[in-house]
């Protein structure tokens, strides 16, 4: 059965639910199983799984297993079947017996459990998933098998492998050297000069090896890395929003992973598997014998390190989970760093920590217990397959069928053997390690299609919108048919309840959000004249300027004085020792959270006549420097070319903007706030709620 990882946590289930319709020949990934690339608000509800399983033509059942003692109602199911997993988690049961309970965690692959270990992370819950009689398999061709191909079957991995194939050469011409010399083949000259020779080859190969890594690399950077980002930032914002930043950089350092399974383990493994034959039969010529005890002793030793290679990696599965487990815990606790503190729990919190961190010793003893024995294992073997080889060759050394020096060769091939023996084990699990790390990161190989819009530079308006919906399911709109139409340098506020949708038609006429309908705005390079502060923006390290204007374009340096003075940051930074210059840390750890926010405004003001979108910007300013810039950005003359659209829930704001957005259980309104206060009841009841007062 496919093994398909989550991108996070929140898409367990989908995960589970897109290996179930890869097991019936359905090959639909995770991906492409999102809605508008996230997870709806409230989470994969059964109505998100109803409209999956008409999409797919699946049947799906749900029970409840009240007792969980009652394993032997799992007879009754249809595997593969997905499970509840620790009240909080999802994963695919693909097998149960007698003794023993398979099966694939999508945050880290295929486990085996004792009975006992399944009924105590077991839930209760099943869900049975099976096909109608409209399911159609559907076969999906890899979109990183291209880029590969192109970067790994070309004349690169030619000399690639030519370097690799005189490696090999130089390898069993040594031995053959050896067994030539002792047989004094070869005179002290021509022993000198084979020596030179094989040093000689072994030096190209190094050369043509380095030479052709190289390239691939840079290849690889070109048709893999490159798509890759290009597919990953085409992602709409709520790709983004739905996936953490570790989430993201794991999957981009995936595809260093790909490149050196395929660079240093199938393509040597491959090559020395062949290399083994072309020995086996040079062997097979001198003893046919002690060949086939050679191979006898090689397939031997492949079964028995396999069945240990086997074991070591079920219990790295188990530690891995019971370290994520443990990171899952500490993680959850240091995001309430605050509230322990402050309520002086630290030591319940270590003895919380210390349980989870004790339960990781078990499978990691286990762990390095079949390490060790298979270390042992290799290395008594070793000398066990050497000295039967030697047994075996005196004994035909006195039947005079082999000569004493062919020893020499023959226990060179042994070491050989056996280590090609471990790079077939390990080719073995690196190409399923591709096949899970490509289906994870495949979809980014795709660009997703940009939200389109219309542009004309001649309207008096900036933006334009011809009745514009959006909803998180196609189901329920957050508003419906909303035509509005905003003046160039209008300065708009967008209010209403909380969670009315403030933000999403902000993030629909900034063109974050895929919509129906129609948006024209009036800037032939909208992006370009564009200012904006979004709740989840923040400063990056660098100098201030770096992050106040793009420094290889050409730099108004009045502007930027008369912005920071205007927004109240132009004392800080002149008392700074590099004023301007001065760098900030990551995410501008070195100012206050309000420093950070003036710091964004300014920047999103410095566009003379661009467009200003600020999604709750004021959040962290106190009374005084909120009103500074209502009174030296909303209302100044210097300003009077932007057009500034802003959500915010300080409704203070209402008097020193021209018209007022007014969202209403889907409803959109747009007036002055006079006139919304004489006419909207909606309206005039929302600010009653606020309690505020206004001067008009």
């Amino acid at each position: 059965m496919k093994i398909i990882l989550q991108n996070n946590e929140q898409d367990c289930l989908l995960a589970c639910y897109s290996m179930i319709l890869y097991h019936y020949g359905r090959e639909i990934s995770v991906y492409d199983l999102y809605d508008k690339d996230m997870i709806p608000p409230d989470g994969l509800s059964v109505s998100y799984l109803k409209n999956l399983n008409v999409k797919n033509n699946i049947s799906m059942k749900a029970f409840k297993i009240s007792d969980k003692s009652a394993i032997n109602l799992f007879d009754n199911f249809r595997f593969p079947v997905i499970v509840q997993w620790k009240k909080k988690h999802f994963v695919v049961v693909q097998k149960i017996s007698k003794k023993k309970v398979t099966i694939i965690d999508p945050e880290i692959g295929r486990i085996k459990l004792t009975l006992e270990q399944f009924l105590n992370n077991f839930s209760n819950y099943v869900i049975s998933l099976s096909p109608d009689e409209h399911f159609k398999e559907v076969k999906k061709k890899s979109l990183i098998y291209e880029p590969l191909k192109k970067t790994f079957i070309n004349k690169n991995i030619f000399g690639y492998i030519v370097s690799i194939l005189l490696a090999q050469a130089v390898a069993l011409f040594f031995s053959i050297f050896i067994k030539n010399t002792l047989d004094q083949k070869y005179n002290l000259l021509v022993s000198i000069m084979l020596i030179i020779f094989l040093i000689i080859i072994q030096i190209v190969s190094f050369y043509i090896k380095q030479v052709s890594q190289q390239k691939t690399n840079i290849l690889f950077e070109k048709e893999v890395s490159k798509k890759l980002f290009e597919g990953l930032l085409s992602r709409p914002i709520l790709y983004f929003r739905n996936n953490t930043i570790g989430t993201i950089i794991e999957k981009i350092n995936l595809k260093t992973g790909i490149r050196d399974s395929i660079l240093f383990q199938l393509l040597p493994s491959i090559l020395n598997f062949l290399s083994m034959f072309s020995l086996i039969l040079y062997l097979g010529f001198i003893s046919l014998y002690l060949t086939i005890t050679l191979i006898l002793l090689s397939l031997f030793y492949l079964g028995i390190t396999t069945f240990l290679y086997v074991a070591k990696l079920q219990s790295n599965m188990n530690y891995l989970q019971k370290t994520i487990d443990l990171a899952s815990t500490t993680q959850e606790d240091l995001s309430q760093i605050d509230q322990i503190k402050a309520q002086a729990i630290e030591n319940k919190i270590t003895k919380k920590w210390y349980k989870k961190s004790k339960e990781t010793i078990e499978p990691y003893n286990h762990m390095l217990k079949i390490d060790s024995i298979s270390s042992a294992f290799g290395q008594i073997y070793n000398y066990i397959g050497v000295i039967i080889i030697i047994i075996m060759g005196l004994y035909f050394n006195r039947l005079g069928i082999i000569k004493f020096s062919d020893l020499i060769l023959f226990q060179s091939g042994i070491m050989m053997m056996f280590s090609v023996m471990l790079q077939i084990q390990n080719a073995a699990f690196e190409a399923s390690r591709i096949s899970i790390y490509s289906s994870k990161i495949e979809d980014l190989f795709t660009p997703s299609p940009l939200i389109q819009h219309f542009v004309d530079p001649s309207s008096e308006y900036s933006i334009v919108t011809n009745k514009i919906s959006y909803s998180y399911d196609d189901k329920i709109n957050v508003f419906n048919n909303v035509s509005i139409s905003i003046k160039k340098g209008e300065k708009i506020a967008i209010v209403g309840d909380s969670g009315s949708g403030k933000s999403t038609l902000l993030h629909v006429l900034l063109g974050l959000y895929s919509y129906k309908g129609e948006i024209t705005y009036g800037y032939k390079n909208f992006r370009k004249n564009l200012g904006v502060v979004l709740q989840n923006m923040t400063l990056r390290e660098g100098t201030i300027i770096e992050n106040l204007v793009d420094i290889n374009d050409p730099i108004d340096f009045s502007r930027i004085k008369k912005v920071l003075k205007d927004t109240n940051i132009d004392m800080l930074i002149d008392s700074l020792p590099n004023k301007i210059y001065s760098n900030l840390f990551q995410n501008g750890k070195n100012l206050s959270g309000g420093q950070i926010q003036r710091l964004l405004i300014a920047k999103s003001l410095m566009q003379p006549d661009g467009i200003i979108f600020w999604d709750e910007a004021f959040s962290s300013l106190d009374n005084k420097n909120r009103t500074n810039i209502y009174n030296k950005v909303l209302i100044n003359t210097n300003y009077k070319e932007n057009t500034i659209i802003l959500v915010s829930h300080h409704l203070d704001v209402l008097e020193y903007v021209d018209r007022i957005i007014f969202i209403n259980n889907g409803s959109v309104y747009i007036d002055r706030h006079k006139n919304l206060c004489l006419s909207n009841r909606d309206y005039q009841e929302f600010l009653n709620i606020s309690q505020v007062t206004y001067k008009r």
